[in-house]
């Protein structure tokens, strides 16, 4: 099998996850790129942000037509996180610009320090119940206080520099604060995760596109054949499989990928 048929096959398999289990899964591109095909840490970052651009950008969009974003939320929440993505992103240029070869194994520990902790955080949405926390009074889907404004951009800000460094996450901690933290419904929360999670990427990926080195652009393309109809089969595997057992199994995934790259075993 030659390099664009295997690039064609793990987007596949990603895009399968993506669909079937709908949080978290796209963080294993990262790792994929780095264990599978070796490539750099810091391409791989940059080849992630870019992938990941295409498809949250599709989900954004369809999500926003629905009607299923809390538009405010999503927002404020993106005046935090986007900019800080790009900081981490520019951040990663300028150690690799200085630390050279260096850096690329600092980067591979990040990402699998970052890779057990979405691990976890896939592991907690599917197991426990989360109750919402200050949330007062507020209707679910309502208008935001100013408590909830000002923790929507400090959680941009956080979480969106590790993304911008890493390109772990998105997905999971953004999705685990909009579950727990904000007066949303379940239907709100998925698709305040996915619009507020293309505007991240697009501003992450753009930066990328500027700041990073050898981007694996022509890896791009092959990976996007493979997640497009991934994503779509595994919507519909995700309507007749165990939903937990789904999860469950990608939690555990993403814990070893991530210890995979601390060299905990293999």
């Amino acid at each position: 099998m030659g390099l664009n048929e295997k690039l064609t096959l793990a987007g596949l398999v990603v895009g399968l996850l993506i669909g079937a289990t709908g949080m978290g899964a796209g963080s294993l591109m990262a790792p994929i790129l780095i264990t599978v095909f070796n490539v750099g840490a810091v391409a791989a970052v940059g080849t992630d942000l870019l992938y990941s651009a295409g498809t949250k950008l599709v989900g954004g969009v369809r999500h926003l037509t629905l009607n299923t974003v809390h538009r405010e939320l999503a927002v404020y929440m993106a005046v935090g996180s986007v900019p800080a993505s790009v900081a981490g992103v520019y951040t990663l240029h300028r150690l690799a610009a200085s630390e050279g070869k260096a850096v690329q194994a600092d980067i591979k520990d990040v990402i699998g320090y970052a890779l057990i902790l979405v691990a976890i955080a896939v592991a907690v949405r599917t197991f426990f119940t989360l109750r919402a926390i200050f949330t007062d009074n507020i209707p679910k889907d309502g208008p935001l206080n100013r408590r909830h404004r000002v923790l929507a951009m400090a959680i941009g800000l956080v979480f969106g520099f590790v993304f911008g460094l890493t390109s772990v996450g998105a997905g999971a901690f953004f999705g685990m604060a909009l579950l727990t933290l904000f007066p949303l419904s379940t239907l709100k929360v998925v698709g305040t995760d996915l619009f507020h999670g293309a505007l991240v990427t697009i501003a992450a990926a753009t930066a990328a596109y500027f700041f990073l080195p050898s981007i694996a652009f022509s890896s791009i393309g092959f990976l996007m054949l493979g997640s497009i109809p991934g994503i779509l089969v595994g919507a519909q595997l995700s309507v007749k499989l165990p939903e937990r057992a789904l999860r469950g199994s990608l939690s555990a995934v993403l814990a070893l990928s991530g210890m995979k790259l601390l060299g905990l075993f293999g």
